[in-house]
C-alpha cells in the first residue's frame, strides 16, 4: 500500500519540526512506500482549509494543522491510515487508540 504524507504550511520552524517528526516515523515504522513531500503554497493551503498552518495530510486526509507537535498523534494518524487501508500498521494501545479517520481534528 502506498502512503502519501504531506506537509502544508509557510516553511516556520513549526513545518520544518513537523517534517523532522514525519521523517523519523517512516523510517521507524519501516515505510519504504511512502512518500513524504513539504508544500507551502498558499493554495494549497486554502484548498485543505488550513488556518493555522502547519497541516498534516496523509492521502489526501487533513489530519491535524497547527502548531500542536505532539509525536504521538502524528504517528496515530499515519497508523489510522494503514490500518483503515488494510496496510501493515498496528492500532495504538489503549489511551492512544485510533477512532478511524476523522479528517480535520480540532
Amino acid at each position: 500500500m502506498s502512503l502519501e504524507i504531506r506537509i502544508i504550511g509557510k516553511g516556520c520552524y513549526f513545518c520544518q519540526q513537523l517534517r523532522k517528526i514525519v521523517d523519523q516515523l517512516v523510517e521507524e515504522m519501516d515505510l519504504r512506500e511512502a512518500t513524504v513531500e513539504q508544500d507551502d503554497r498558499l493554495d494549497e493551503l486554502l484548498d485543505y482549509g488550513v488556518v493555522n498552518p502547519p497541516a498534516l495530510i496523509v492521502n489526501g486526509k487533513l489530519k491535524m494543522m497547527g502548531r500542536a507537535l505532539v509525536r504521538s498523534r502524528v504517528k496515530q494518524a499515519v497508523t489510522e491510515e494503514l490500518v483503515g487501508a488494510g496496510g501493515r500498521g498496528r492500532p495504538l494501545a489503549a489511551g492512544g487508540a485510533p477512532g478511524g479517520s476523522r479528517g480535520k481534528e480540532e
